[in-house]
């Protein structure tokens, strides 16, 4: 969903000559099938940052995000990495989509949440859901929350992860400790729903004048806070490394009514070069111990860690 919404790669401006120019050739309407709550809860992530402040909408991002029509599905498995409870989640949907679709044994059940999906429902001639299909869909649900919660067990704290991050604000130990064999490479950043860091790239047209691109950045890139004269306050990967928990579960909280921007989605533990858990991670913010934290990642063979 993110790279539909906001992709990789955009053109935002030509000049200047082609100021008035339209340069958002995304389709005007299409629908997204089968987006799992993760991914909807990053879709709202992206909804405040992009549309909320009236005077700094971005223009490309709200074309898109009108013309979607959202179809969710509700999780039918729990991968090992799978933490949405643990950040206000639920493995299943239960607003922001047009349609919801229930895998049951009689096919679907299916739950509208706009008008214009009821219009798509009815038009499609789908018959009203049965006692034993409603039925069925709570059990299922209850069953994969009961299992997502039970594997998240041995991270879960007292405080929960944003009041763990706001309240531990001096380079804990769990950093440096669980992000050793980080490489930098910003693997977590873009398969991650609700990163949204970006840059603004000109570059030369053959015929003339200036293409300005938007394109996605990553906090853990190391250069990616650095000034003029050369200076960077996060020059050391470690510091990088803190900063993403921070943007996540501190600043962006503060920004946004208390949600956390990570929405439990696991990618980033899947995809991390460096093998490095998130759930740890956080879990060890307020232990002082290294001996008590949950063991550091080995790299994966043939694999070195960045630099610290």
């Amino acid at each position: 969903v993110k790279s539909l919404l906001f992709p990789p790669k955009q053109r935002v401006a030509d000049y200047p000559n082609d100021a008035d120019k339209n340069l958002d050739d995304s389709p005007l309407r299409r629908a997204i099938f089968g987006i799992a709550q993760c991914d909807l809860a990053g879709v709202t992530i992206f909804d405040r940052v992009f549309l909320e402040d009236e005077e700094f909408i971005d223009p490309f991002y709200k074309k898109r995000r009108e013309g979607i029509f959202i179809v969710t599905m509700d999780c039918s498995y729990a991968a090992p990495s799978c933490f949405c409870t643990m950040v206000k989640g639920k493995p299943y949907a239960e607003s922001g989509f047009d349609i919801n679709l229930t895998p049951v044994d009689e096919g679907y059940l299916i739950e509208t949440g706009t008008e214009e999906g009821e219009k798509v429902v009815k038009g499609i001639g789908a018959s009203a859901p049965t006692d034993s299909m409603k039925s069925l869909r709570k059990s299922l649900r209850e069953k994969i929350t009961s299992q997502v919660e039970k594997q998240n067990k041995p991270f879960e704290t007292e405080q929960g992860f944003i009041k763990l991050v706001t309240e531990n604000q001096e380079e804990p130990k769990s950093y440096d400790h669980h992000g050793s064999t980080c490489v930098s490479c910003g693997a977590c950043t873009h398969v991650c729903p609700g990163c949204f860091c970006f840059g603004l790239l000109d570059n030369p047209k053959k015929d003339g004048g200036y293409e300005r691109s938007m394109t996605w950045d990553s906090c853990q890139f190391s250069g990616f806070a650095r000034m003029a004269g050369d200076a960077n306050p996060r020059g050391r990967l470690a510091q990088r490394f803190m900063h993403r928990y921070n943007h996540k579960f501190f600043h962006y909280p503060w920004r946004y009514d208390g949600w956390p921007s990570c929405t439990g989605c696991g990618r980033c533990i899947e995809n991390c070069m460096g093998r490095i858990d998130m759930r740890a991670t956080l879990r060890d913010i307020s232990v002082d111990d290294v001996s008590e934290m949950f063991p550091a990642p080995s790299p994966r063979p043939g694999e070195n860690p960045a630099g610290r």
